[in-house]
């Protein structure tokens, strides 16, 4: 039965490898018949055809979500991915990859490109029996935090939590993104696993000496290579929504721009709600008396939140994802949302004072808000945000910074 792997590497061409046991097992066929940018029409008939998305052609995402049921998972899914992708959400093609703890694995991929590609196939007489992610069939090493499928220009990474990195090769001899990915790494406990030529043996040692980290070298891998048993086990991006054209949520959602503005209006309640015109003149003191004691704080206790070497990754990180057109982890408004979606039960009028700035969020409350911030501070830390509290002469301080 012959079985032909169709790797999407272009909006016209594609990649692909052709097996066929009957053929292989005779004389004079050792290795499968093969082809690199080939037209879509000129693709050799097969039995069988899966199609395989490049990591470059989407976005896997880890997202801590809260207890769902089926049915209305993916509409959470959505929701969540809402302010980590550029553009209109409706346009993405999205598909639940797996359960990672209480996390969630995800893929987003361009609809439209993708719709596109199925029809190409099908017209040419090669429907995909299934579409598969190229970063869901790289094996993994289990004492490995990230497997580094190594290319001349960057690759990617996948994490062991799922998560899929695309890295871009500058003039650095690391790139930035797998620097930021180990910034919160323990060294001692896994090892980055590199995919990559023989070549890289010499630059093992220094990569390790100047991170911290135990990199580990491996053979290269490629999608040629993916084992048959992993593009079955691999989740299915072929969904019938996508093959009937329909997307079952986009009626049932709210333009993102009344979105925004209604979440900028609850902002501007809040704001209005802490400090009215008369109290302005003696907030500003208290806040710049209260800010001095907080940076004295910060630095006794976590000297770490402030160093200028993870403000200067996190600087790097957020210019890479504004060229894209992505929003940052530190830029305010995801901060902002992780923060307000866990401080529940907070006494009207007790938050004063909001201040973002470089990556840190301020917050003074009255001290009746004490009770809503003990209990809004596991939700936090499930969010990935480091809180200090400092109790002041007229309330309640606390400063929010990415882990």
């Amino acid at each position: 039965m012959s079985d032909l792997r169709v790797f999407l590497s272009g909006d016209d061409t594609c990649d692909w490898v052709l097996t066929d046991d009957v053929r292989l097992g005779g004389a004079g066929h050792a290795t499968p018949a093969a082809g690199d940018g080939t037209p879509y029409s000129d693709l050799p008939r097969a039995a069988r055809v899966v199609a395989i998305v490049p990591a470059q052609r989407m976005r896997t995402l880890c997202l801590p979500l809260p207890p769902t049921s089926a049915d209305k998972r993916l509409a959470v899914v959505r929701f969540a991915l809402e302010d980590q992708l550029a553009g209109d959400i409706d346009a993405q093609h999205v598909v639940v990859a797996g359960e990672r703890g209480s996390a969630t694995v995800v893929h987003a991929i361009d609809r439209g490109w993708l719709v596109r590609i199925v029809a190409i196939l099908s017209r040419q007489g090669a429907r995909p029996a299934a579409i598969v992610a190229e970063s869901d069939l790289v094996p993994m090493n289990s004492n490995a935090r990230v497997t580094w499928v190594w290319h001349d220009d960057g690759g990617f990474l996948v994490a062991a939590d799922g998560r899929v990195s695309i890295l871009d090769r500058g003039g650095d001899a690391l790139p930035s993104g797998l620097l930021l990915a180990l910034r919160n790494a323990p060294a001692e406990s896994q090892a980055v696993v590199v995919r990559g030529p023989e070549a890289l043996a010499q630059r093992i040692d220094g990569w390790s000496r100047a991170t911290g980290m135990r990199f580990e070298l491996a053979p290269p891998w490629s999608w040629r290579d993916a084992d048959p048993a992993a593009i079955a086990a691999a989740p299915n991006l072929l969904t019938p929504d996508l093959e009937s054209g329909a997307n079952p949520l986009r009626r049932e959602r709210k333009p993102r721009w009344l979105r925004r503005a209604l979440w900028w209006a609850a902002a501007a309640l809040l704001l209005h709600a802490g400090a009215s015109i008369a109290d302005w003149a003696a907030l500003k003191w208290r806040v710049a008396q209260t800010e001095r004691e907080t940076r004295d704080l910060i630095h006794a206790a976590a000297p770490e939140l402030s160093g200028d070497l993870d403000g200067g990754w996190r600087r790097v990180f957020a210019a890479s994802r504004h060229r894209q057109g992505r929003a940052a982890p530190d830029d305010a408004l995801p901060m902002l949302a992780d923060t307000a979606s866990s401080l529940t039960d907070l006494p009207a009028g007790a938050l004063r004072v909001i201040n973002y700035e470089a990556g840190q969020l301020t917050l003074d409350f009255d001290k009746s808000a004490a009770p809503a911030i003990a209990s809004s501070t596991p939700g936090w830390d499930a969010h990935g945000l480091s809180v200090l509290q400092a109790t002041t002469a007229n309330g309640l301080r606390a400063r929010l910074v990415r882990k």
